[in-house]
């Protein structure tokens, strides 16, 4: 679906322009041919119309639908409530045919009728279903690599079922999905699912509109996240402009606030300044500041693993109760050490003491899927833990003997005697230590 109508909405024009630029973005980057059509209104808002008069709330939303259809496309929109209303409006009037017929009575006042032909399509499904997450994928020219980026759904993308059929709407992943593609960290978190609340200010109940917003960005907090990503420009509102409210009364919340479209054109190479992230009430220079600084990370990272590797070790986990140690040590948890290089922390894991405890049983290795196993990994850490002057000394001590002498012990031949074992032939430890000289030597020229 390359080709059709699309439906700002009241509120990203009007409120968030830049959320336009950025969508606007992506779709040409994604080789989109967009139509913007005369004549549409608000979609309308359910609560603020629904409430008041249905017909008009279905009589509305079916003109907005009927002029996507005569210009014969399908429709796709940024907005959550947008695209909940004009999926609730085809679904009501799909069986109701007699209020269709008195809609369309009206609408031909203006040449318009409404058949619900025309495919209404959510921006986010437009990049996932329509699009595919690993072709928007393969298009990042800088992929989110160990950033920790918590997904904020919104109620409308996913219901009222069963008019809205896109996820599942109590346990969606398809966004998570995406931003997963995009190389991200996705963190989970305990109030996901919960309404962003914004709605409450609509109807004069802006305390408990805060609250709403203040406990989902403490639960962010704590899950110590880089940004929440939303699809939906109110509950954009919600988290920008009312944390920001937040941020003035001094309380301690300081989440950056992104909306899928913008996640995406910054992989894509846009600059912030050009898609006006400055515009948001929060800054995102934090996020930003820390993305580069992750990229910097995964270069140095590379320079010693196959950091992809790495990535779907961590995602996968599922040897993490296999390793013997973890069953005698508890303490010891290999994925985590992973986790940690993903997350950047090179240089804390390599002087970590943890990292020793890996007995190279080969273990996970044997039992993972993938042959990726994690002893590989472990053994490089030692090198470079040694290479750092970390290591622990009983193993800087046997190096050395083993520099000098070529073995790291020589044979009891007491021992062996009284066994009636016959000498051993002469060894060559000797020879290796010279050899070793002479590779320590030639190194160092």
């Amino acid at each position: 679906m390359k080709e059709f109508a699309v439906f700002w909405g009241c509120t990203i024009p009007a409120r968030f322009p830049f959320i336009e630029k950025s969508t606007r973005a992506v779709f040409e980057d994604l080789g989109a041919t967009v139509h913007e059509l005369e004549g549409h209104t608000c979609c309308p808002e359910g609560t603020l119309v629904k409430a008041n008069d249905e017909l008009a709330f279905h009589t509305a939303a079916a003109r907005n639908l009927a002029i996507v259809e005569a210009a014969g496309l399908d429709v796709v929109t940024p907005c959550n409530g947008c695209y909940s209303t004009f999926k609730e409006a085809s679904s009501h009037l799909r069986t109701h045919w007699r209020e269709r017929e008195e809609i369309n009575e009206r609408l031909s006042a203006e040449g318009l009728c409404y058949s619900g032909d025309s495919k209404v399509v959510h921006f986010a499904e437009w990049l996932i279903d329509e699009m595919g997450s690993g072709h928007v994928a393969a298009g990042a020219l800088k992929p989110f690599w160990g950033m920790r980026i918590a997904v904020h759904y919104g109620c409308h993308l996913l219901r009222p079922q069963p008019a809205v059929r896109w996820d599942d709407p109590l346990h969606p992943t398809k966004v998570e999905s995406l931003v997963a593609a995009l190389g991200a960290r996705v963190v989970d978190y305990e109030t996901k699912m919960q309404c962003c609340g914004g709605a409450l200010d609509r109807v004069g109940e802006r305390e408990a509109s805060l609250a709403f917003a203040r406990r989902k960005l403490a639960d962010l907090t704590r899950e110590e996240v880089d940004a929440l990503v939303v699809t939906c420009p109110s509950c954009f509102q919600q988290f920008d402009l009312n944390q920001a409210a937040l941020q003035r009364a001094k309380e301690d919340v300081n989440v950056p606030i992104l909306y899928l479209s913008e996640l995406v054109a910054l992989a894509y190479g846009h600059s912030p300044d050009e898609i006006g992230l400055d515009m948001h009430r929060v800054s995102v220079e934090p996020f930003l500041e820390r993305w580069d600084a992750r990229a910097a990370d995964k270069a140095r990272l590379a320079s010693h693993f196959d950091v992809a590797l790495l990535g779907k070790c961590y995602s996968c986990q599922a040897c993490k109760d296999d390793c013997p140690v973890c069953k005698i040590d508890p303490a010891f948890q290999p994925t985590e050490v992973i986790g940690d290089l993903v997350r950047g922390y090179l240089d804390d894991v390599v002087t970590d003491s943890q990292l020793w405890k890996c007995l190279e049983c080969y273990t996970c290795h044997e039992m993972c899927h993938s042959r990726i196993g994690m002893a590989e990994t472990f053994r490089k850490l030692k090198e470079l833990a040694m290479e750092a002057g970390s290591g622990p000394e009983s193993v800087s001590v046997a190096y050395k003997q083993f520099l000098e002498a070529g073995a790291l012990g020589k044979p009891r031949e007491s021992a062996r005697k009284k066994l009636g074992l016959e000498p051993l032939p002469a060894g060559g430890g000797d020879a290796v230590a010279r050899l070793l000289a002479r590779t320590v030597d030639e190194g160092d020229e």
